[in-house]
């Protein structure tokens, strides 16, 4: 992480965003069903963190290239709820506590903007469920097929210290 540059993201870079989400897209190869085949992110994908309401952070390496990101926005759920999403950390990074570093950065804005709690989805039997909860998320009872991943969600919540 001491090699990371934190900043926060716009539209500028929208590619390297969505190049970095398929970078992790990928490694649903080793989980997914058979026959399952990483999805083209459709345009304006992560327009809904862009947004001033928004909070999105991003780390990049001294040469400039995107490594990871979190980003959280008001939910459609209720004023204090955030939703968190664009939990994304290249695999060559994997491991080095990037994403809970930058997770714990944004729910510390979170707490600054009024929220009490937070959610989020993520693929069903995806590594990163561990992942959420070793951070103390659980499972809250939401499913949803998402249509251009091409996979189950399941949704998570969380209150905010």
């Amino acid at each position: 992480m001491k090699d990371l540059a934190l900043r926060a993201l716009t539209g500028a870079d929208a590619d390297a965003l969505t190049a970095l989400a398929r970078a992790c897209d990928e490694t649903y190869l080793e989980w997914t069903p058979k026959g399952w085949a990483v999805p083209d992110a459709p345009p304006g994908w992560a327009n809904k963190y862009l947004r001033p309401e928004a909070w999105i952070e991003g780390a990049f390496e001294p040469s400039g290239r995107l490594v990871a990101t979190v980003a959280f926005r008001p939910s459609d759920v209720a004023a204090d709820v955030a939703h968190v999403g664009l939990v994304f950390t290249h695999p060559s990074r994997w491991r080095e506590g990037i994403a809970g570093a930058l997770l714990s950065r944004a729910e510390a804005e979170m707490v600054v903007r009024g929220f009490v709690s937070e959610i989020l989805w993520t693929p069903d039997g995806a590594p990163a469920e561990a992942f959420y909860r070793a951070r103390g998320w659980a499972r809250d009872g939401r499913t949803e097929w998402h249509p251009w991943v091409g996979l189950q969600m399941v949704g998570y919540a969380r209150d905010l210290p």
